[in-house]
């Protein structure tokens, strides 16, 4: 059986909340390819560890840096060091890397080093701004979530595709008890998911929904810190239920259960950053309704979210849906959002992807 072997250089860790990076790891896998995800720099490890993760023929790999002070070398010793090190890594598998899809631009991000490699840049976040460049340039394909960050990568490498997020299908909507008994189903049940200290989420509006609305139920799902913005502002509220991090399968089983599902940005102050989010399909695919801040990418798909152009609108739009729940909610409107979800799921964007790399370079990824 042939396949290919696919390393990918992420600034998140394997074991950490699964955002794309993850969910095309995964998906590649089950296409048939054999999947290293490279984790950040972990410098107490003397050398490169390879270990199985709990899916077949996906792979985390640990390593300390390529070497100190690499940054700081003229790039031919970065590409040679680079190379050695890839070297290394196939040494360790027994096997040659096929494909390298890098999802970040501080380290590696020169791609030369990996030779006649199928090489592909993905970036996902506009703030990720270390070697756009570079990164742009050595890449023999590049992806992107956003206009606004196709625009920084075009310049440096026209063959430059906007696929957005996508969305990873469940196997089970069955959640453990404690889950389920977080949710009052006797209440109206609101909630936010991602990264809850992330300084683009607009605390005030927050605030001042928690407090107008007592008996709805506020749920916020994902990593904080009891020293954040948010945690501190709200954390005395008796209608904020503080879920901490939830492993990815049970995430829309959860908003499944929920009434209404929150993005509540800075968006007049970071407009270029949060214009898309991914969190937003998994919202899609429960049903229920969105009310959320503005994001560009969606400015022209009012039918699938309830978004206000200026954040000082937000409570009005949150009253109207909290007030017709029936209407925002119902089997008509949930059906359209479900349909958009499942149009974008993972396995569609890697063939996407496939598609494009096949007909804008002469090498395959599947």
């Amino acid at each position: 059986m042939s396949y290919k072997n696919i390393l990918i250089i992420s600034p998140e860790p394997w074991n950490g909340h699964f955002v794309s990076k993850h969910h095309y790891a995964i998906n590649l896998a089950k296409s048939g390819a054999k999947v290293y995800f490279l984790d950040p720099p972990n410098n107490n490890l003397k050398d490169i560890v390879v270990q199985e993760t709990e899916f077949k023929n996906l792979y985390c790999v640990q390593s300390p840096k390529v070497a100190k002070g690499l940054q700081y070398m003229p790039k031919f010793v970065r590409n040679f060091l680079e190379a050695k090190w890839l070297k290394r890594l196939e040494f360790i598998i027994n096997d040659k890397i096929d494909t390298i899809w890098l999802f970040e631009n501080s380290r590696f991000y020169n791609m030369k080093f990996a030779g006649d490699r199928l090489k592909i840049y993905h970036q996902v976040d506009f703030n990720q701004n270390f070697h756009i460049k570079e990164a742009s340039k050595s890449a023999d394909i590049c992806f992107c979530i956003s206009e606004y960050i196709r625009e920084l990568i075009y310049p440096y490498n026209e063959k430059t595709f906007i696929i957005g997020h996508g969305v990873q299908l469940v196997d089970t909507d069955v959640l453990p008890d404690k889950y389920l008994l977080l949710v009052n189903k006797n209440k109206i049940n609101v909630v936010y998911i991602g990264n809850l200290d992330m300084k683009y989420i607009n605390e005030d509006i927050f605030i001042n929904l928690i407090k107008k609305y007592p008996n709805a139920i506020f749920h916020l799902i994902g990593s904080y810190s009891e020293s954040g913005k948010l945690y501190q502002k709200l954390k005395n509220f008796k209608n904020v239920v503080w879920w901490g991090r939830v492993e990815s399968k049970y995430i829309i089983p959860i908003l499944k259960l929920m009434d209404i599902n929150l993005i509540i940005y800075k968006s007049d102050k970071y407009k270029k950053q949060i214009t898309n989010t991914h969190k937003i399909l998994e919202y899609l695919m429960s049903g229920k309704v969105i009310v959320s801040t503005y994001l560009e990418e969606y400015k022209n798909k009012r039918d699938l979210i309830e978004m206000v152009d200026h954040p000082k609108d937000f409570i009005i739009k949150f009253d109207e849906v909290i007030n017709n729940l029936d209407y925002f909610n119902s089997k008509d409107k949930q059906n359209i959002r479900i349909k958009f979800a499942k149009e974008n799921t993972y396995i569609k964007k890697l063939k996407l992807i496939d598609n494009l790399v096949k007909q804008y370079t002469n090498k395959e990824l599947l």
